[in-house]
C-alpha cells in the first residue's frame, strides 16, 4: 500500500506543477477552477496508476545481476534504466490513457 501512495503522491506533485504553470503563465490552457481541478484529478489518477504498475513490474522483472559488455558506461545505463525506467514508462502510458479526458 505504501508503494501505491508513494507513486500517487509523486504523480500529484508533477500534475500540480503542470497545472500551476499553466494557471500563472499566459498559455490559456486552463480557463477556470474546475478545468484545473479536472486536469489535476486526471493527471494524478492515470500516471499514478501507471507508475504503480511500472513499479510492480520492476520489482517482478528486475534482474539480480547485470552483465554488460559496455564496461562502466553500459552498467550505468542498465542501472539507471532499472532505477526509474519502468516507472517513467508507466507514467507516460498512464498519461496517454487519460489523455482523452484532458482535451
Amino acid at each position: 500500500m505504501a508503494l501505491v501512495i508513494k507513486y500517487v503522491v509523486i504523480a500529484f506533485v508533477i500534475a500540480l506543477v503542470v497545472v500551476l504553470f499553466n494557471v500563472f503563465s499566459n498559455t490559456g490552457a486552463i480557463r477556470d477552477f474546475w478545468q484545473g481541478a479536472g486536469y489535476l484529478f486526471w493527471m494524478t489518477l492515470g500516471p499514478g496508476a501507471g507508475m504503480t504498475i511500472g513499479a510492480f513490474l520492476r520489482q517482478w522483472l528486475m534482474p539480480d545481476r547485470i552483465y554488460t559488455s559496455g564496461g562502466a558506461a553500459g552498467l550505468l545505463k542498465a542501472r539507471l534504466f532499472w532505477l526509474a525506467g519502468p516507472q517513467c514508462i508507466g507514467w507516460l502510458a498512464g498519461l496517454l490513457t487519460v489523455g482523452q479526458q484532458l482535451t
